[in-house]
């Protein structure tokens, strides 16, 4: 499905850039931070291994397709308190890039929509530094899944303000058994450029 998916956002963008001639120096930045809340599930067995409070930052660059669509990649990245399911405290931390598809509010900057929606899809990393029982080594060790991320969101405005929520998740191979996949809840305000 991911494939697909991907295929359709790939083929869009390119039929529409090549109709439009569009050069990707016509490109805009746009940056969003705020509140990321996240958490791991195994899906085989629907374990809850962590759970993490903290902030993300989401900055996109994007070329424009029209006023209210534009094509582009984003890079979110955040930092997190990760409580696993043994009540063990520790630093959660990830990142990911991927191919972005704007619709509507901010998609552009000509864009003079209320109400906007996009697409992610890419890769990315969600890291958490746990507690090493093992008495070898560092005391912390570094547990992280990585795998295709994918994400969905509205941006709406608020008193003239952007506000994005979005729902995101990190899926790990199948052969990564010990790995969690990790689902994303961001809300995410827009910063002035």
């Amino acid at each position: 499905m991911k494939k697909i998916l991907g295929a359709a956002l790939l083929a869009l963008g390119a039929t529409a850039a090549q109709a439009q001639q569009v050069s990707v120096t016509d490109g805009e930045w746009f940056h969003a931070a705020g509140y990321d809340y996240a958490i791991g599930i195994d899906l085989s067995t629907l374990n809850t291994p962590f759970s993490a409070n903290g902030l993300a930052w989401a900055p996109r660059y994007t070329v424009p397709l029209g006023d209210e669509l534009s094509v582009g990649l984003t890079a979110p990245l955040g930092l997190s308190l990760a409580q696993s399911s043994n009540g063990s405290l520790g630093l959660g931390y990830h990142g990911a890039l991927a191919a972005t598809v704007q619709l509507g509010m901010e998609s552009t900057k000509a864009s003079n929509a209320w109400l906007g929606a996009f697409i992610n899809v890419g890769y990315g990393t969600y890291g958490r530094q746990v507690r090493n029982f093992s008495g070898i080594g560092p005391a912390f060790v570094r547990d992280a899944s990585v795998g295709s991320f994918s994400e969905l969101g509205v941006r709406y405005d608020y008193w003239g303000n952007e506000i994005n929520l979005s729902f995101g998740l990190l899926r790990v191979p199948t052969s990564a058994v010990d790995k969690a996949d990790v689902v994303t809840i961001r809300l995410l305000y827009g910063l002035s450029y």
